[in-house]
């Protein structure tokens, strides 16, 4: 599947972070953190804020390896890199049976509790389902509930999928036979405390405290939130009474909010802090050159940045629900234009470097499973890109722009703050887009809002970023029902992609699966929602004084629990 927090989400690893030291013993002067000395805590810098502390309705990559931090899930994941396959091992589950594909019953423990001391029980995850596919909550994970039965109303039926027999077993039923891998997947959402959440009203959950304030941040994981300064930093200390799997070993776990790339990487030099992620790759040569304390680990492959070129009129589509073709991107022959119009070699070779590669589609190159040849590369080819805009009608006007029908190819690409990756591919961008006679103008805006504004499709054109999750599920990004599929950020419609996606959710036969991505791959090539730019390597500076860190596709934070110092 991919997470488009993806997942985005996938949407991109981006948020903020510091994890400051220890046990302050005496006030500190104005210009540090007021967590004191860093003797036994990790600090963190990172791009900007959490938009909340609440996995129900989280979407950015970064927010939910935290949250993973927090809240609990069933089980835990675990990456095969020599396939590119996920398994699950017990975590709240201990163990569990699948029955004709369709049913799955776990055994949960019984020793587990919030930190307010409730129980953690099987009506808490019931509870947790009922949010995320609600769609007056507009989960970002709306779409794991698909599967499930249906009501009268054509909504998952939460009540009839979702049995609780007693507090440490749970029975959950799919309405149609599904491979292991996405039972597993769709089961493991992290879930929230029934008894604390039940009293809000759904319509104002996203305004809640509880999703802020840390005294009424309620989880059971090995750390938990201390406090929480807005635009400044969050910091985690270890949970007492964890037993998923044990408290945090670290004394602190400090997320600050370091907008400026060029302070995080200074910061990172000094030892201000312990962790910065996604280092351009000439920095982080520089770092491990100057600094014996510093070391780089590597992500591979499980980022994209992509453009967004939207597919319909979103203006008409979230006025009247009428699905017309955008008056620029809504042709596919245009969006192939303007990525043939890209040089997005020059951007891997600039930025990247031996740590990149150009972008086919949304299938990252780890999941070796499903890999394909013959697919499209769309080198850089002005010439190509001016033909085929000629060919759709656009003519260079008066002013050298493009126009048809008194419309100016002309635009606003939208793009985060703070983020250098992007802000050298916009640069790129912009210049190649005027030399095939089109505007693009460059807005960068506060990541946070470009997040909010994208899931509400308010944008025509924006750059941006998924972290893929571990599984292929496209259903997230690009089914056709856009009511259901929040990821569709773009509202592409194929019929055949939405076929596709059906059909490799509901074989069960792995090597057919593989023939039914390898398609969809093929398609999605051809039609050029978005122009896939690149895959990245993310490069993690870490301070060597961390022990026991475990990188993998999984996540940086995976066992942050387990972390010495």
């Amino acid at each position: 599947m991919f997470k488009r927090n993806h997942i985005s989400a996938v949407l991109l690893v981006a948020l903020a972070a510091l994890l400051l030291a220890g046990c302050g013993r005496k006030k500190p002067a104005d210009n540090q953190s007021s967590i004191g000395t860093r003797s036994n805590s990790v600090a963190v810098a990172y791009i900007s804020d959490f938009a909340y502390m609440n996995p129900i309705i989280q979407t950015e990559a970064f927010e939910q390896e935290v949250c993973l931090l927090i809240f609990p899930r069933l089980c835990t994941e675990v990456f095969d890199t020599t396939q590119g396959r996920l398994s699950y091992t017990p975590s709240f589950a201990t163990r569990w049976e699948i029955e004709g594909h369709k049913q799955i019953t776990l055994h949960l423990r019984s020793d587990v509790k919030w930190q307010d001391g409730k129980p953690v029980t099987s009506a808490d995850y019931k509870f947790s389902y009922s949010l995320y596919a609600d769609t007056l909550i507009a989960s970002a994970r709306q779409n794991y509930c698909n599967d499930f039965f249906k009501d009268a109303g054509g909504n998952p039926d939460i009540d009839k999928s979702i049995l609780t027999p007693n507090d440490s077993t749970l029975v959950i039923k799919f309405a149609k036979a599904l491979p292991d891998d996405y039972i597993f997947k769709y089961i493991n959402l992290q879930f929230i405390p029934k008894h604390h959440w039940e009293v809000v009203d759904r319509k104002a959950i996203r305004k809640d405290p509880r999703n802020f304030e840390p005294d009424k941040i309620i989880g059971c994981g090995p750390f938990k939130v201390k406090s929480w300064t807005r635009t400044q930093e969050t910091v985690l200390v270890p949970n007492p009474t964890c037993t998923l799997p044990h408290p945090a070993y670290l004394e602190q776990l400090v997320v600050r909010v370091v907008p400026d790339y060029t302070n995080r990487l200074t910061q990172l030099q000094t030892g201000q802090v312990d962790i910065v992620q996604t280092l351009k790759p000439d920095d982080a040569k520089k770092v491990v050159a100057e600094n014996p304390n510093v070391e780089i680990k590597q992500m591979p492959y499980k980022f994209y940045d992509y453009v967004a070129w939207m597919n319909i009129d979103q203006v008409l589509y979230n006025s009247k629900k009428i699905i017309k073709p955008h008056p620029l991107f809504g042709s596919k022959k245009v969006r192939q234009a303007l990525t043939y119009a890209i040089n997005r070699q020059s951007i891997v070779d600039g930025f990247l470097k031996e740590f990149g590669r150009v972008a086919d589609d949304d299938i990252s190159p780890i999941f070796k499973w499903v890999a394909v040849d013959g697919l499209n590369p769309f080198p850089y080819d002005k010439d190509k890109a001016k033909k085929l805009l000629a060919e759709e009608g656009w003519k260079v006007g008066s002013d050298g722009i493009l126009e048809k029908d008194g419309q100016k190819f002309s635009f606003s690409l939208v793009i985060n703050n703070g983020n250098a990756r992007r802000n050298y591919a916009a640069t790129i961008i912009q210049q190649n887009l005027k030399d095939v006679n089109i505007e693009c103008k460059i807005d960068q805006q506060e990541g946070n809002v470009v997040i909010e504004k994208s899931r509400l499709r308010e944008y025509d054109s924006f750059l941006f970023g998924w972290s893929v999750s571990l599984d292929i599920d496209p259903s997230e990004g690009w089914s056709s029902d856009l009511e259901k599929t929040p990821f569709n950020l773009v509202a592409f419609q194929n019929k055949r992609v939405d076929e596709l996606i059906v059909l490799g959710k509901s074989e069960l036969d792995p090597k057919k699966t593989a023939e039914y991505w390898k398609e969809y791959r093929k398609i999605l090539n051809e039609e050029q929602p978005t122009t896939f730019l690149q895959w990245q390597s993310e490069l993690e500076g870490f301070n060597k004084r961390i022990k026991n860190v475990q990188v993998t596709p999984v996540g940086v934070f995976q066992n942050a629990y387990d972390w010495k110092l």
